[in-house]
C-alpha cells in the first residue's frame, strides 16, 4: 500500500495540518482498546488465558485486527476522507512489481537488523547480566526441545537448524499469516495514528506512539501474555519494548513507502521471538529477551542504527495531510 512520499521536514507541519487532530486521535484509540478489551474479555468469560492454547491464540489474533478497524471508522466518519487502504490499494494496480519490491526488500531488511540486533544483545548479555541466561549447551537445548515438542524425545536437533528453520519460517510468515495480522496493527499504529500525530514531529509522535501502543496490550498481558503472572510489571515493562520497536516500524513504512512493510517486520518478529526461550538457560523473563528489559536494549540499539547510517535512514518524514484529503 503505497502512501504519499512527500512531506515536510523533521519536526514540521505542512500548511494543510498544523495541529493534532486530538478527537481523532481519542477516538481511535477507544475504539482500538475497546476492541482489545473485547477480546480479553471473551477469554475471561470462558475461563482461558493467554498462552493457554488455540482459545488464546484466536483472542491475540482477534484483538489485533481493532487497530485496522478503529481506524477505518476514524478516516470515514470523522477524518471523512478515503481510507489508507483504498489509496494504497489505488498505488499498488499503478506500481505492481515495483511496489512489492519495494516492500518486501524493506520489510526484510527490518526483520534481519532486528533478529541481528536481538542476538548482539543476548550474546554480549550472556552470563554476564543477572537474569540474562545463558546459551544453551546441544544437551540442555535437547531437553529444552524435548519439553517443548515432546514427540522429539530421544533425539538431538542441532541448535543451528532449529535457528535458521526459525529465521526462515518467521519470514515467511511474516509475509502471510503473521503480516496478515500484524497489517491489523500496523494500519492503526504507523498508518492512521501515524498521521495524524505527524504535526509533533518524528521523534516525539513515534515516542507517543510507542507508549499508547504498549498500553493498548494491558489487558492481554493481564490475562498471561508475555509474562504469566508477573503481568503487573509486564504492563509497563512492554512499553519499553514497543517505544523503539515504533521507531523501527515508522522507518520501515517510510523507507517502503507503505504500512505493509512494517507489517512484514511485526509479524516475522513475533514469529522469531520465541526461539529465544529455547536458546537461553535460566533465563529471568522480566530481564532476557524476548520480552524483558534486553529485548528494550536490542530494539534501541536496531532504531539507533536504521536512523542514523547512511543508506539506511528514512528519506522523507511522515506525510502531514489535511483532515479534508480524499
Amino acid at each position: 500500500m503505497n502512501d504519499a512520499t512527500t512531506g515536510p521536514r523533521p519536526g514540521q507541519a505542512s500548511p494543510g495540518r498544523a495541529t493534532v487532530n486530538w478527537r481523532a486521535v481519542g477516538l481511535f484509540y477507544l475504539i482500538a482498546v475497546a476492541g482489545c478489551s473485547l477480546a480479553a474479555g471473551v477469554l475471561v468469560l470462558v475461563g482461558s488465558r493467554m498462552g493457554s492454547g488455540a482459545t488464546g491464540i484466536v483472542a491475540g489474533a482477534a484483538a489485533m485486527l481493532a487497530p485496522l478497524i478503529a481506524g477505518l471508522i476514524v478516516e470515514r466518519f470523522v477524518l471523512r476522507r478515503r481510507t489508507l487502504l483504498s489509496r494504497g490499494w489505488a498505488s499498488f494496480l499503478a506500481a505492481k512489481a515495483r511496489t512489492i519490491g519495494r516492500i518486501a526488500a524493506w520489510g526484510a531488511v527490518g526483520y534481519v537488523a532486528v533478529v541481528a540486533g536481538m542476538f548482539a544483545v543476548a550474546a554480549l548479555a550472556s552470563g554476564r547480566v543477572p537474569g540474562a541466561g545463558t546459551w544453551a549447551t546441544q544437551a540442555q537445548f535437547d531437553q529444552i526441545l524435548t519439553a517443548a515438542q515432546p514427540i522429539l524425545a530421544g533425539r538431538s536437533v542441532p541448535i543451528g537448524l532449529v535457528i535458521g528453520s526459525g529465521f526462515i519460517q518467521a519470514l515467511v510468515a511474516g509475509f502471510t499469516i503473521n503480516g496478515i495480522f500484524a497489517f491489523g496493527e500496523e494500519y492503526g499504529w504507523r498508518g492512521v495514528l501515524a498521521d495524524q500525530l505527524a504535526p509533533l514531529g518524528v521523534v516525539r509522535a513515534n515516542l507517543l506512539t510507542g507508549v499508547v501502543w504498549g498500553l493498548w496490550h494491558a489487558p492481554l498481558i493481564a490475562l498471561g501474555h508475555n509474562y504469566g503472572d508477573q503481568w503487573a510489571i509486564g504492563i509497563w515493562l512492554f512499553v519499553v519494548i514497543t517505544t523503539p520497536l515504533s521507531f523501527i516500524l515508522w522507518w520501515a513504512r517510510q523507507r517502503s513507502g507503505s504500512v505493509v512493510a512494517p507489517a512484514v517486520v511485526h509479524g516475522a518478529f513475533n514469529g522469531f521471538a520465541s526461539v529465544f526461550v529455547l536458546l537461553l538457560v535460566g533465563a529471568d523473563r522480566l530481564i532476557a529477551l524476548p520480552v524483558g528489559v534486553l529485548a528494550g536494549v536490542a530494539l534501541s540499539l536496531v532504531a539507533l542504527v536504521l536512523w542514523l547510517v547512511p543508506g539506511l535512514r528514512p528519506r522523507q518524514p511522515l506525510p502531514v495531510r489535511a483532515s479534508t484529503d480524499r
